[in-house]
């Protein structure tokens, strides 16, 4: 017989006899599925090997990207308007509570924040 006939051959036995088999607690269903009915690009990229991505490295590269001005303007807008939210309900309980918060102190500058250098800036 040939080599492919005999594959097809192992494939039944090994379906038959894996089927039903108790595996880590679970019930294993094998089958045998000609080939007719497998789909053409079940296997494709089978022989690549797996790429492993580095998504901590991906978090913190976006974590400490350099701030645009307009991206530092609408964190502290938001941060202003969390404040603001929070002191209504703290009020809306009936506490009298004052604290300086983040309205009291004035927005620093983020170090991150990106100049231009002195040779692109043009001197009048």
């Amino acid at each position: 017989s040939s080599g492919i006939n005999a594959e097809y051959g192992v494939a039944k036995i090994v379906a038959n006899t894996m089927n039903d088999y108790i595996l880590c607690g679970r019930l294993l269903k094998c089958q045998y599925i000609p080939m007719s009915r497998v789909h053409k690009d079940t296997f494709k990229g089978a022989s690549r090997p797996f790429k492993k991505i580095d998504w901590q490295g991906r978090a913190k590269a976006e974590r400490n990207k350099v701030k645009t001005s307009e991206e530092q303007q609408k964190s502290v807008k938001r941060l202003l308007k969390k404040e603001q939210d929070r002191r209504r309900k703290i009020a809306a309980l009936g506490i009298d509570y004052e604290f300086p918060g983040y309205a009291a102190v004035a927005p620093k500058p983020s170090k991150k924040t990106e100049f231009p250098d002195d040779e692109e800036m043009e001197v009048a």
